[in-house]
């Protein structure tokens, strides 16, 4: 199921959008994101962050601005 668009979560979804067509020009558009999530991972260990600790932390971000203005069973 693909959620509603959200006027509140869509300037957060065309800023990556901009970068994916920025760093990905020869690239589809899930290539280049693996990329990007790749390069992700590499600059978490250089700056000693936990990459998948702050994955897990912004997936908690994403459901609850999916829920902020919903109904249904997305609520935990």
């Amino acid at each position: 199921m693909t959620p509603a668009p959200n006027s509140c979560n869509e300037p957060r979804a065309a800023r990556i959008e901009l970068i994916l067509l920025e760093i990905g020009k020869t690239d589809d558009p899930h290539t280049t994101l693996v990329d990007l999530l790749a390069d992700a991972m590499h600059w978490c260990d250089r700056a000693d962050i936990d990459f998948h600790r702050a994955l897990v932390q912004a997936y908690r971000h994403y459901f609850y601005e999916l829920n902020d203005q919903q109904t249904d069973e997305r609520k935990p």
